[in-house]
C-alpha cells in the first residue's frame, strides 16, 4: 500500500448529549472509544506523520458537517462511511452533579460499529497496531476475522493488538472468557474498576483508596495464564488519579503517575482519558518497543483528553510544532518523563 498506517482504532464515534442537574444539556459532543483513541495516537503523530493514523468514521445522516470538517483538519487517513438512512451513534451521559464526576451512560440509537468488511481494500487493514473495545464474548472471533482478512490481503506481519474490555461486559461470569481470550492480544487493558468487577471484587471508595497490591495480584492472574501469542504480552491497568500499572512476565509490576495529580484544577472531564491513553500507548510502543515508555506516552495522551468537555482543540504550529489546547505535546512529554525519573 502507498500509505503506511501505524494505528487504527476499531472503536465507535459517538455523538453525546451531556445532562447535568439544573443546567442546560450539552449536545453533539463527539466522543466514543474510537474518537478518543484516535486522538491519543494523533497527538504523537504530528503532520506530516499524521497520515499514519487511520480512522474509519462510521456515521449516520445526522452527523454534523462542522464536526466532520474539524476532524478532516487533523490530516489523518480518514475514511468516512456515512449511512444515508440511519442516525449516527448517539449516547446520553447523565452526570450526578456539576463536577463531571459520577455519571451514567446509555446509547440512545443503534450503534454504527466498524466491521472488518469496512477495512477490506483500505490502507487501514495494513495498520501496525489496532485498538479494540470488545466484549470477552466477541474478542476471539473479532481477532480471528481481522487476522484472516489481513492474510487474504497479503499483509505479512502480525499487528500489535490492544484490547480494552467493554465496560458493561466486565462481570464475574465473563472472567473465564476474558482469561481464555487474553492470549490472542498483545495488551490487555481494563481500568481498575473493570478489573475488579471482572474478578467479583468490590471497588474502592475513591481512587486514593486503591489497593495496589490487589490490582497487581489480579493482573498477575492474567499473566500467569498468558497474554499474547507467546505469553509475553502486557497487562496495563488504567487507574484514574492513581495512574497506571504496567505488568508482564518479563518485568516487575510498575506504577506510573498520571500527568495531573489528584484534585487538579486542570481536570475538567475524565471521559475518554483511558481511550486516549491507549492510542498514545500504541504509538509509544511502536516507537520504543518498551511497555513502560509506551505508558509514558499514554499518560501524556490522557492528559489532553481531561482538560475540557469533548476533544481538545488543535492550534497553529510554532517552533515547538503542533499545539493542542495551546500546549506542545512534546514539551509536555518531556515534562512528564523528567518527573517520572525523579
Amino acid at each position: 500500500m502507498a500509505l503506511e498506517i501505524s494505528f487504527t482504532s476499531l472503536g465507535l464515534a459517538v455523538l453525546d448529549e451531556l445532562q447535568f442537574p439544573n443546567r442546560q444539556p450539552l449536545t453533539d459532543i463527539l466522543g466514543g472509544s474510537g474518537a478518543y483513541a484516535t486522538l491519543g495516537a494523533r497527538l504523537f503523530l504530528p503532520r506530516p506523520s499524521s497520515s499514519r493514523v487511520g480512522w474509519m468514521l462510521h456515521i449516520g445522516n445526522d452527523f454534523p458537517e462542522s464536526i466532520q470538517t474539524d476532524l478532516e483538519r487533523w490530516n489523518t487517513t480518514l475514511i468516512v462511511d456515512r449511512e444515508p438512512d440511519k442516525p449516527s451513534t448517539r449516547g446520553l451521559l447523565v452526570y450526578k452533579d456539576t463536577t463531571f464526576g459520577p455519571k451514567e451512560f446509555k446509547y440512545t440509537t443503534p450503534t454504527l460499529s466498524i466491521e472488518d468488511a469496512h477495512l477490506a481494500n483500505t490502507a487501514l487493514l495494513h495498520s501496525k497496531a489496532f485498538h479494540l473495545l470488545e466484549t470477552p464474548q466477541n474478542i476471539l472471533p473479532r481477532v480471528s476475522s481481522l487476522l484472516a482478512l489481513r492474510r487474504r490481503a497479503g499483509v505479512p506481519h502480525r499487528p500489535l493488538l490492544i484490547w480494552e474490555p467493554s465496560p458493561p461486559a466486565c462481570k464475574p461470569e465473563a472472567l473465564q472468557l476474558c482469561r481464555d481470550a487474553a492470549p490472542v492480544v498483545d495488551v490487555l487493558s481494563p481500568n481498575h474498576l473493570e478489573l475488579l468487577a471482572l474478578c467479583g471484587e468490590s471497588p474502592p471508595a475513591t481512587d486514593a483508596d486503591i489497593d495496589r497490591a490487589q490490582i497487581e495480584r489480579l493482573a498477575w492472574m492474567f499473566l500467569q495464564d498468558g497474554v499474547g501469542p507467546d505469553r509475553t504480552g502486557t497487562v496495563v491497568v488504567r487507574a484514574g488519579e492513581a495512574g497506571c500499572l504496567v505488568s508482564s512476565r518479563r518485568m516487575s509490576p510498575t506504577w506510573l503517575p498520571p500527568f495531573y495529580g489528584p484534585n487538579s484544577a486542570n481536570v475538567v472531564d475524565a471521559t475518554g482519558a483511558g481511550n486516549a491513553f491507549l492510542g498514545a500507548y500504541a504509538v509509544g510502543y511502536l516507537r520504543t518497543g518498551r511497555a513502560i515508555d509506551a505508558a509514558c506516552y499514554g499518560s501524556v495522551g490522557a492528559s489532553f483528553a481531561v482538560e475540557q468537555v469533548g476533544l481538545p482543540e488543535r492550534n497553529d504550529d510554532d517552533d515547538e510544532g503542533e499545539r493542542w489546547n495551546g500546549v506542545s505535546v512534546q514539551s509536555r512529554f518531556r515534562e512528564y518523563t523528567a518527573k517520572t525519573r525523579q
